[in-house]
């Protein structure tokens, strides 16, 4: 009975953190990542990005995962971050995501490398995975610092796809750059959570269906150089993926970063703490 009434009660209070995340509408989560989707691909390649791929993929391999002729289905997969190295090394890469724009820059270096990469356009909060032909297929479903995952259902339905491993990682904590407190609070906007709910609800699922997951935790900190209208428009970005960013609000942000910036480009900095898991499904 108490074991009912812990899962009863943290899939309600996962449920409540999740209005609060800014991805709830399809649509709009969709324009967002697009309009981000040229950053993302530019950065995919950068030292600190490389830095934190070779950790997960040294991770997998920690977990006793080896990518050569498995097949991986990567959610949210942005330009392809983690699909593209797997593919690299001999992984069958099944990739999905909501936004157009990252899957276009994914397929471009799938058709100039020659990967092996299936491209899936869909939104996994609605995804039928027996349509997909995606049940128990995969010997690895990753969920790597993305939205698609963020509640009780689309972690199962994530977990229904492996008849292996599972890896899911997301925030801990992240400490925004001071811009982010003080833009907040002078526009009167609300501050949305961070990616979904973080690593918090994930887990507790996890330890009260026993499962044991493979856990790391990792600490960071998370610098950014930008010309101030690329700032400008990255918060504004942000603020717009749950609410409407109106035209006063977004002159108000281009006034704010231009006047902090120096010599036209502002510094950020993020104190940011992770967690990455791995666990094997049950009945695997």
């Amino acid at each position: 009975m108490q074991q009912n009434d812990n899962l009863k009660n943290l899939t309600e209070c996962w449920l409540k953190a999740t209005k609060n995340t800014g991805f709830t509408d399809e649509c709009r989560t969709a324009e967002f990542w697009n309009r981000r989707s040229a950053g993302y691909a530019k950065n995919v390649k950068s030292g600190e990005k490389q830095r934190r791929t070779e950790d997960i993929l040294g991770f997998l391999k920690e977990s006793g995962f080896n990518p050569k002729s498995a097949k991986i289905l990567d959610i949210g997969c942005g330009p392809g971050t983690l699909s593209i190295p797997l593919a690299k090394e001999g992984a069958d890469v099944t990739a999905v995501d909501i936004s157009s724009g990252m899957l276009d820059k994914l397929k471009e270096t799938v058709k100039n490398e020659s990967l092996s990469v299936d491209i899936v356009e869909c939104s996994w909060w609605t995804a039928d995975i027996d349509k997909l032909g995606f049940r128990g297929k995969f010997d690895l479903v990753l969920a790597s610092m993305t939205p698609a995952v963020k509640d009780l259902q689309s972690l199962e339905r994530m977990m229904s796809c492996s008849r292996g491993l599972c890896y899911y990682s997301n925030f801990l904590k992240r400490g925004e750059d001071k811009a982010f407190q003080e833009i907040f609070s002078f526009t009167g906007k609300e501050n949305p959570a961070g990616h979904g709910n973080g690593m918090m609800y994930p887990f507790m699922y996890l330890y009260l269906q026993g499962y044991l997951p493979n856990l790391k935790i990792n600490h960071s900190v998370w610098k950014d150089d930008l010309l101030w209208e690329e700032a400008a428009e990255k918060m504004s970005d942000f603020i717009g993926r749950g609410q409407e960013c109106d035209e006063e609000t977004n002159v108000k942000i281009k006034e704010y970063f231009k006047k902090a910036s120096s010599n036209g480009r502002y510094c950020s900095e993020s104190d940011v703490y992770t967690g990455m898991m791995v666990w094997k499904v049950n009945g695997s």
